[in-house]
C-alpha cells in the first residue's frame, strides 16, 4: 500500500446543461446532498470543496475510496426520481493525488470525459488490491485506466485547453503534438468518450459557450467568435443539436 498517497474523488450528479441550470434546492437536490454526506462522513472523506451537483473530495485510506464509490452508486439509484433519469446521472473520477495537485485535476477529467460511470486510475486499484489481498476491483461496477490511458488523457485535455477556441485549427494535425498516430488518437478516444476527436472538441466547445451564456450573458456572435465556431449559424444549430434548445431561446430563459 502507498502510505502517503492520498485519494481524490470526483463526483458529479448531471450532465453539463443540468449541472449550470440547478441553483436551487428542490427536494431531490436536498435529498441527494443529505445522502452523500452521510455516505462521505461514513467512510472518512473529507469535502474539498462543492455545489448543487458537484463534489471533490479526499479520503487517505483507498478501501474507504472504492467502498464509498460503491454505495454512491447504490443509493443514487434509490433517491432518482424515475421522470428524472434522462438528465440525472452519477459519475465519479477517483485518482492518487501525489501533492501537486495533478489528481485533482485527473479525477476531473475523469469523471467529465471518459463515459463509464465510475473510473479510477491503475494505482488507485493496484493500492486497493495489495491492501485487501482476496478482493478484486469488479469490472462491472469500475472501469480502472491503464497508466497507457490516463497518460493520453492528460496529453489530450492540456493540448485541447491550449486550442479548443482556434477556428483555424485542423484536427488532423493533433496527432503531432500528442506524439501519436491518427488511428490511435482515433481509437483512444472512441474508447474513453464513445465520440471521435472532432465530436468531443465541438462539444467541449458547445459547453464553453453554455456557460459563456450562463453566467456573462454574452451575444450569440460574440459566444460563436470567442469559442472557435466559424459563424453565428453553424454555432446556433450545433447548439440546438446537442442541447435541443436555440442558443437565442436559452439566452432568453437566463436574462
Amino acid at each position: 500500500m502507498n502510505l502517503q498517497a492520498t485519494y481524490i474523488m470526483v463526483i458529479e450528479t448531471s450532465d453539463y446543461l443540468h449541472r449550470l441550470e440547478a441553483n436551487q434546492f428542490n427536494l431531490f437536490t436536498q435529498k441527494l446532498h443529505n445522502g452523500i454526506s452521510k455516505v462521505l462522513s461514513k467512510f472518512n472523506g473529507e469535502v474539498i470543496n462543492h455545489n448543487d451537483n458537484t463534489y471533490k473530495v479526499s479520503f487517505n485510506q483507498v478501501t474507504d475510496t472504492i467502498l464509498c464509490a460503491i454505495k454512491l452508486q447504490y443509493n443514487f439509484k434509490y433517491i432518482t426520481p424515475k421522470f428524472d433519469k434522462s438528465i440525472r446521472r452519477l459519475k465519479i473520477g477517483i485518482a492518487t493525488e501525489t501533492g501537486n495537485g495533478n489528481g485533482i485535476t485527473l479525477a476531473t477529467r475523469m469523471c467529465e470525459i471518459v463515459k463509464d460511470q465510475i473510473v479510477i486510475e491503475a494505482s488507485v486499484k493496484e493500492d486497493y488490491q495489495k491492501e485487501n489481498k482476496n478482493a478484486f476491483i469488479n469490472k462491472d461496477h469500475f472501469r480502472t485506466l491503464k497508466a497507457s490511458e490516463s497518460s493520453f488523457l492528460t496529453k489530450t485535455m492540456d493540448y485541447i485547453e491550449t486550442i479548443w477556441n482556434n477556428p483555424t485549427f485542423c484536427l488532423d494535425d493533433v496527432s503531432i503534438p500528442l506524439g501519436y498516430s491518427k488511428s490511435q488518437v482515433y481509437r483512444k478516444m472512441m474508447s474513453l468518450t464513445g465520440m471521435p476527436l472532432s465530436s468531443f472538441i465541438r462539444n467541449y466547445r458547445l459547453n464553453k459557450a453554455m456557460h459563456l451564456m450562463h453566467f456573462r450573458k454574452e451575444k450569440i456572435m460574440d459566444v460563436a467568435k470567442q469559442t472557435g465556431f466559424a459563424n453565428a449559424g453553424h454555432f446556433s444549430k450545433c447548439f440546438k443539436d446537442k442541447f435541443d434548445i436555440l442558443p437565442s431561446k436559452y439566452i432568453q430563459q437566463h436574462t
